[in-house]
């Protein structure tokens, strides 16, 4: 019964991360600012690589350091990427397509059904 228990929770946990991660980046393209951002460059930020994205509001002009994925390919210095951010929280913002976003949704909801089938597997 306790197995039983882990399992459940530990998906439910990552249903929920995933869930909470999805909503959030769908809020913020359709709620948030759209602008085309152009990558500057990196710098090591508080929590490792970012990248620079550098662009223009009728406010004036702004730069945000977006979080690098550690592996993987990134965004080339020069390039223009869509980003969507919250004027109002700048933490919260995303660069449409990056892929390290996405997996990391996919990730949540695969383990999440990898636990369910392991405790299916244990209850037999």
């Amino acid at each position: 019964m306790f197995n039983f228990l882990i399992f459940v929770l530990g998906a439910a946990l990552m249903f929920g991360m995933g869930l909470r991660s999805v909503l959030a980046r769908r809020k913020l393209c359709q709620k948030g600012e759209k602008v085309t951002a152009r990558v500057a460059g990196t710098v090591q930020g508080r929590d490792g690589q970012a990248y620079v994205l550098e662009f223009e509001t009728a406010g004036g002009s702004h730069r945000l350091h977006y979080p690098k994925a550690s592996k993987g390919k990134g965004f080339d210095t020069g390039a223009d990427v869509t980003l969507y951010y919250d004027p109002e929280n700048l933490e919260k913002m995303y660069v449409e397509g990056d892929r390290a976003v996405l997996g990391a949704e996919v990730l949540y909801f695969v383990l999440a059904v990898v636990l369910l089938l392991l405790m299916a597997g244990f209850m037999r």
